[in-house]
């Protein structure tokens, strides 16, 4: 195995007394030993207000009918390079502008690279990202996923909540997962981590990485968990007149309406644009559309018929 070596303890009896069962990973390091308690999130329940937390984009708060519900997990969705990480941090950026507090954990960007990508969403603020960091209104932190046990990584989130963080981004799941040597009890993980930072009303963003650039390549991703999220933000490249474009599209959300369409997504020098839906094109989540002047479902195949061939 690569990494350090995952340290777990087992209490098998305490008598006269309740204890908590099951394993629990504790680190051996310079001063003492310290022990991260298996997480239940039954233990935790809160009553909390919930409020639809805005993007800062129009066009996307409209998809989503307002915005994302607090006390939700949201998963973005799609291969390397649509999007993800920086819609998911346009997020933070909004709530951290109304006052809010939030923690982004990077398993696969150093925080150099976040923060260069990030300046253009806060170039309005004085100090960009790293004023936020310095006022200890956000919490970024690199992880090592052969360094940090699941247990470690769960007391590192609490320790973010109960310091007042209302967003919390996971970027992404599939580090995550590289740091889980049990895959089996992966979604256990999950459940209790998730169930635990829905009960506390925060808002919390998960990305997840897909293999394959489109569809009909075969797209997935190593774990299924969108079962386990509330809503589902769907990021697709097509190509179309010979570009590569990004798309968005909203495939879920438990805690209201939202729309169904597909829009554009573009990020370049000056930020984040949502475009109006795509309704003049079909077959966009294929990668292949093909333009639908009608701009109706249904509407008539445009594309050339074969050439006639003739015999000799």
């Amino acid at each position: 195995a690569y990494g350090r070596a995952r340290r777990r303890l087992f209490v098998t009896k305490v008598r006269g007394s309740h204890f908590r069962d099951g394993f629990h990973d504790y680190e051996i390091l310079q001063g003492g030993l310290v022990v991260h308690p298996r997480l239940v999130a039954s233990e935790h329940h809160e009553p909390h207000a919930t409020a639809l937390c805005s993007s800062g984009l129009d066009n996307l708060d409209a998809m989503l009918h307002g915005g994302l519900t607090s006390g939700s997990t949201s998963l973005l969705l799609g291969p390397a390079g649509t999007g993800k990480s920086t819609l998911s941090t346009q997020f933070v950026v909004t709530a951290l502008r109304q006052g809010k507090k939030a923690a982004i954990y990077l398993y696969d960007e150093v925080i150099q690279t976040m923060v260069e990508r990030s300046e253009k969403l806060c170039f309005a603020e004085s100090g960009g990202v790293e004023g936020y960091v310095s006022r200890g209104q956000l919490h970024v932190q690199q992880i090592d996923p052969a360094e940090m046990s699941p247990g470690a990584f769960a007391h590192e989130i609490r320790r973010a909540v109960e310091d007042g963080a209302e967003v919390i981004v996971i970027d992404s799941l599939n580090g995550y997962l590289n740091a889980m040597p049990e895959e089996r009890f992966l979604m256990t993980h999950l459940h209790e981590l998730f169930a635990y930072l829905n009960q506390k009303g925060v808002l919390t963003l998960i990305v997840v990485a897909q293999h394959g650039m489109v569809v009909g390549g075969g797209s997935h991703s190593d774990v299924d968990v969108s079962y386990l999220a509330d809503t589902v933000l769907l990021f697709r490249y097509f190509e179309s007149q010979g570009e590569v474009h990004q798309a968005l599209s909203v495939f879920k959300k438990r805690t209201g309406a939202h729309e169904r369409t597909i829009r554009q997504l573009t990020i370049d020098a000056s930020g984040i644009a949502i475009g109006e839906p795509l309704r003049h094109f079909r077959g966009i989540m294929t990668g292949v559309p093909v333009y639908d002047p009608a701009g109706i479902a249904g509407g008539p195949d445009l594309r050339p018929s074969p050439a006639r061939t003739s015999r000799p």
